[in-house]
């Protein structure tokens, strides 16, 4: 599978669980563990960011080989893994602090040359 209908899947499956996430969290506010239902909607929430971040950092053709991994909790996107100099990692954080949804960006991006 190419990258291009790679990240047109996965784009398509966020669009998909962020049109589901206003429902269930709709359907959790009659729930007396409104704690858990809040828990639920963030992780629908966050899992949607991290799909968007992943398919940005896919479709960019600076950043599209690079081995980056992406995790997000409360909005706050972790980028994780090595990149050839420090500008590709800059311009990585500042891809994805474009993302939608991205409350702030955190690197654990190393520099390894070759």
């Amino acid at each position: 599978m190419n990258k291009t209908t790679f990240a047109a899947r996965l784009l398509a499956a966020s669009f998909l669980i962020a049109a589901a996430a206003p429902a269930v969290q709709a359907a959790d506010t009659t729930r007396a563990d409104m704690p858990t239902a809040q828990k639920a909607g963030a992780y629908i929430d966050d899992s949607v960011i991290t799909a968007k971040v992943k398919a940005a950092l896919v479709e960019d053709k600076q950043i599209s080989s690079l081995k980056i991994k992406v995790s997000t909790k409360d909005g706050v996107v972790t980028l994780k893994g090595s990149v050839p100099s420090a500008e590709l990692g800059q311009h990585a954080l500042q891809l994805v602090a474009g993302v939608d949804g991205v409350r702030d960006v955190k690197s654990d991006l190393t520099v390894k040359a070759g």
